[in-house]
C-alpha cells in the first residue's frame, strides 16, 4: 500500500513537474513572439537557455511516454504542439510543422468560444492572442511551401492560402485592440502579396503599415514599407512616383541600426527599383513630349480620329504619373472635342466655350442654335449695336446659362459683326478681383489701367463692349461697400464714353444690388433708364419641358445617339422642377452621364432605382472626384463640402483657408482643385495675395451636404479602374 502510495506520489510529481515546465517554457516563448520590439524570427533554443530547452524536451517526453493523449489538458497539448511546430518550422520541416500548427489551432479555437456581445476577459484574450499568433505561423508555412521547387499555379495557390492566414491574424490583433501586433506582422502580409504581384492590394496594405509604423514601428519597418510602396508603384507604370518612393526607403533605410546584411539586402532592392522606375521615366517623358508635338501639329479638323487618339493617351499617360491636373484638363478637351464634331451629344458642367470652324473661324455651338438661345443672342446683339442702350444686364438662376451664352455665343457673334455705320466690335471679357486698385500685371487687370487705355484707344469705328460675367462674384468677394465703390466709379466713367458700352451676366437673386451700384455712382444719368427698367435688364430663362424634349431629340440626332422616346419624356419629367422648367446645367449633366453609362432605354435608366436623376448627378460627380486619384478622393469630398454652407449658399474660400480645414499640406489641396476646377465642379477667382474658390453651381449644394453628412458613403464608394496612387 505504502509502495503504490510512494509511486502515485512520485508519477504526480513527475506530472506536475512537466506541465510546469510545459507551461513555463510556452509563457516564455508566447511572450517572445508578442513583443512588438523583437521583429525577427528566433528560434526556441534562442529563447530558452540550454537547461530549460533541455527541461522542455525531457518534460514532453515524460508526458507522452507515461500519458495517454486524452490524459492531458487539451490547451498543454496545443501549446506543445506549437513549441514542436516552431522547432520543425527552424529545421525547415514544413509539413510536419504545418501539421502542428493546425493540431494547435483548432485546439485553442475550441477552447476560445464566446457569445456575441459577451465581454472578452483577460484569460479568452490571451488565447485570441495566441490564436493570432498560430495563424501567423500557419501562413509562413502555407508561404514557405509556395516558395519551393513547384509549378506557379500550385505556388500561388500556397500563397493564397498564406495570404488568407496572415490576414486572419491581423484581423484578430485588431479585434482585440493590439495594434502593435498588427505592425509587427503586417510586413510578411506584404511580402506574399508581392509574390502574388497584387500591386493594388499590396499598395494598400503599405499605407496601412506605414501608418502603423509611424507610431509602432522601426525606421527599418518604415523603410519596408515605402518599399512595397515604390514596387507597387512601378508595376503600376507609376515611374515618377516609383522613384521618389524609392529614394524615400533608401533614405531612411540608411538611418536603420539593423543587421547590416539585411540593410545591404534591402537597400539593393530599393536602389534596383530606383534605377527602373528613372529608365521608364525618361521613356515616359520622351513619349509624352512626342504626343504633345503630334497633338499640336494634328487639326481635328481635317484627322479626328488621330487628334482623339492622342488625347486619350496623353490623358492616360498623365494619369498613370500621378498628374491629374493635366490629365483632367486632357479630358476635357477630349470631351469638347467630340461633342464639337457630333461624338457625344452633351458637353458636361464647363460652360460652353467659342468653336471654330476650318478657316479656324469662331462660330456659335449647336447647342445656342436648338435651344433657343439664338433669339436671345440676337436681341442682346442688337441691343449692342442700338445707339439708345448703354448698359445690358443679363440676369437668371444659376445654371440657366449666362457663361454660355456670352462665350461661346456673344463673343463670336460680337467678333464677326459690324454695325450699321461700319464700326467694328470688340468685346473685351473682365474678370472681377478684390482688390480693385492694384498694380496692373500680366495676371490681373487695373481699372485706371483699362480706363486710360480706352480712352487712348478711341477711335471713331471702333466699339468697346466691356462684359463683367458673372457679376455677382463681386457681392460675394467685396462683402463692403468700401470695396466695391472703385468698380462702381469704373462703371460709370466707361458708360461716360461714347464708344464703350457695357454687359453685366448677374444672377437674378443678385439684381438688387445694381441699385446700390445706382445710388452710389448715380449711373441712371448715363444709361438713360432706370437701371432695373426692362430696357436695361434681359432675362434668361431655363427651359420649357417641351421644348427641353426637342432639345434632346436634336442634340442625340446628331451624335446619332439611339435614345427610346420614353426614355427621353421620363427624363425631362424628372426634371423638371416645381415651376414646371428645366434647368439647362442639370439637363447636360444628367445628358453627359446617361451617355457615359450607355443608357439608352427607360428600361435601363430605371434601373437606377427610386431617383435616378439624383443617382445620375453623383455618379457625374463620382467620376470627377475619381479623376483626382485613389489617394485624393477624399480630399476632393471635404473640399467640395467646405465649398458650402448651412444657409445653402456656395462660400469663397481662400486656398489658405481650405488647406487650414483639412490640415494637409499646399501641393496635394492643388492637385485636388487642380481637378475640380478643370472638371467644372469649382470656380477659380485669382487674386492676390492668393488664389480663392468657389462650387459651380448651386444645385450641386445639398447633394455635396447630403453625401458628406450620410458618412461619404455614395461618393465615395466606388472603383479606381487600374488606379492606384
Amino acid at each position: 500500500m505504502t509502495d503504490k502510495y510512494q509511486a502515485n506520489n512520485v508519477a504526480q510529481l513527475i506530472y506536475t513537474t512537466a506541465i510546469s515546465v510545459i507551461e513555463e517554457c510556452s509563457s516564455k516563448i508566447f511572450s517572445n513572439i508578442l513583443d512588438a520590439h523583437i521583429i525577427q524570427f528566433q528560434a526556441n533554443f534562442n529563447i530558452l537557455n540550454a537547461t530549460e530547452s533541455q527541461q522542455l524536451k525531457a518534460a514532453i517526453e515524460q508526458l507522452y511516454s507515461n500519458y495517454k493523449i486524452q490524459q492531458i489538458p487539451a490547451l498543454h497539448i496545443a501549446s506543445i504542439d506549437f513549441i514542436i511546430g516552431r522547432e520543425e518550422y527552424a529545421n525547415n520541416q514544413i509539413d510536419t510543422a504545418l501539421n502542428k500548427f493546425k493540431n494547435s489551432l483548432l485546439i485553442w479555437e475550441k477552447s476560445t468560444n464566446f457569445l456575441p456581445g459577451e465581454v472578452v476577459n483577460q484569460q479568452i484574450n490571451e488565447r485570441l492572442e495566441k490564436i493570432g499568433i498560430v495563424l501567423f505561423y500557419i501562413g509562413l508555412c502555407c508561404e514557405h511551401k509556395g516558395n519551393s521547387n513547384i509549378p506557379v499555379e500550385q505556388k500561388n495557390n500556397y500563397w493564397q492560402q498564406a495570404q488568407h492566414n496572415f490576414q486572419q491574424s491581423l484581423d484578430l490583433f485588431g479585434k482585440i485592440d493590439r495594434q502593435e501586433l498588427v505592425a509587427k506582422f503586417i510586413i510578411q502580409q506584404g511580402e506574399v502579396l508581392k509574390k502574388l504581384e497584387a500591386w493594388g492590394d499590396l499598395y494598400k496594405l503599405a499605407q496601412k503599415a506605414l501608418e502603423l509604423h509611424l507610431t509602432y514601428g522601426t525606421e527599418e519597418q518604415i523603410a519596408h514599407d515605402y518599399g512595397f510602396l515604390a514596387e507597387a508603384a512601378m508595376h503600376e507604370s507609376k515611374w515618377d512616383h516609383a522613384s521618389q518612393l524609392a529614394e524615400l526607403a533608401v533614405a531612411i533605410q540608411n538611418q536603420s541600426i539593423g543587421d547590416p546584411l539585411e540593410i545591404a539586402e534591402y537597400q539593393n532592392s530599393y536602389f534596383s527599383i530606383l534605377t527602373e522606375s528613372q529608365s521608364n521615366l525618361e521613356e515616359w517623358q520622351a513619349t509624352v513630349n512626342q504626343l504633345e508635338k503630334a497633338r499640336r501639329k494634328t487639326n481635328p479638323h481635317h484627322d479626328l480620329q488621330s487628334y482623339i487618339s492622342i488625347l486619350k493617351a496623353l490623358k492616360k499617360l498623365y494619369f498613370d504619373q500621378d498628374q491629374y491636373g493635366k490629365s483632367a484638363r486632357v479630358k476635357e478637351e477630349q470631351l469638347r472635342v467630340e461633342h464639337q464634331y457630333g461624338l457625344k451629344a452633351f458637353i458636361g458642367i464647363n460652360p460652353l466655350q467659342p468653336q471654330q470652324n476650318s478657316d479656324n473661324n469662331l462660330i456659335v455651338p449647336r447647342e445656342i442654335k436648338v435651344s433657343g438661345r439664338l433669339e436671345d443672342l440676337n436681341n442682346l446683339v442688337g441691343r449692342i449695336k442700338s445707339q439708345e442702350h448703354k448698359l445690358i444686364v443679363i440676369h437668371g438662376v444659376s445654371g440657366v446659362g449666362k457663361s454660355s451664352l456670352i462665350n461661346s455665343g456673344l463673343i463670336p457673334t460680337l467678333l464677326a459683326e459690324n454695325s450699321d455705320e461700319n464700326q467694328e466690335i470688340s468685346p473685351i471679357l473682365l474678370r472681377v478681383y478684390t482688390d480693385w486698385m492694384r498694380n496692373s500685371d500680366s495676371a490681373t487687370w487695373n481699372l485706371e489701367y483699362v480706363l486710360e487705355t480706352l480712352r487712348k484707344n478711341h477711335q471713331k469705328n471702333n466699339l468697346k463692349v466691356l462684359i463683367l460675367d458673372q457679376f455677382e462674384e463681386l457681392f460675394t468677394v467685396c462683402p463692403k461697400l468700401a470695396q466695391r465703390l472703385p468698380l462702381y466709379q469704373f462703371l460709370y466713367d466707361c458708360l461716360n464714353l461714347d464708344f464703350v458700352k457695357v454687359v453685366l451676366s448677374i444672377q437674378t437673386n443678385y439684381l438688387h444690388y445694381l441699385l446700390e451700384c445706382d445710388r452710389q455712382a448715380n449711373l441712371e444719368t448715363v444709361i438713360n433708364y432706370e437701371i432695373l427698367s426692362k430696357e436695361i435688364l434681359y432675362y434668361i430663362s431655363n427651359f420649357e419641358p417641351n421644348h427641353s424634349q426637342e432639345i434632346i431629340k436634336n442634340l442625340i440626332g446628331f451624335a446619332q445617339l439611339d435614345w427610346e422616346p420614353d426614355l427621353i419624356s421620363q427624363v425631362v419629367k424628372d426634371l423638371s422642377s416645381a415651376d414646371n422648367t428645366v434647368s439647362p446645367i442639370e439637363l447636360q449633366v444628367v445628358g453627359t452621364q446617361l451617355q457615359e453609362e450607355a443608357i439608352t432605354t427607360v428600361e435601363a435608366y430605371h434601373k437606377l432605382g427610386n431617383n435616378p436623376i439624383k443617382k445620375l448627378t453623383i455618379n457625374f460627380i463620382d467620376g470627377v472626384i475619381k479623376d483626382c486619384g485613389f489617394l485624393n478622393g477624399q480630399t476632393a469630398i471635404s473640399v467640395l463640402y467646405l465649398l458650402t454652407n448651412e444657409h445653402g449658399t456656395r462660400p469663397l474660400r481662400t486656398h489658405s483657408e481650405l488647406a487650414s480645414e483639412l490640415l494637409m499640406e499646399a501641393n496635394k489641396l492643388d492637385l485636388v482643385l487642380d481637378v475640380l476646377v478643370a472638371r467644372g465642379l469649382v470656380l477659380l477667382l485669382p487674386d492676390l495675395p492668393e488664389n480663392s474658390y468657389q462650387l459651380a453651381h448651386n444645385y450641386l449644394i445639398p447633394l455635396v451636404r447630403e453625401q458628406k453628412q450620410e458618412g461619404e458613403k455614395s461618393i465615395s464608394e466606388f472603383e479606381f479602374d487600374g488606379d492606384m496612387m
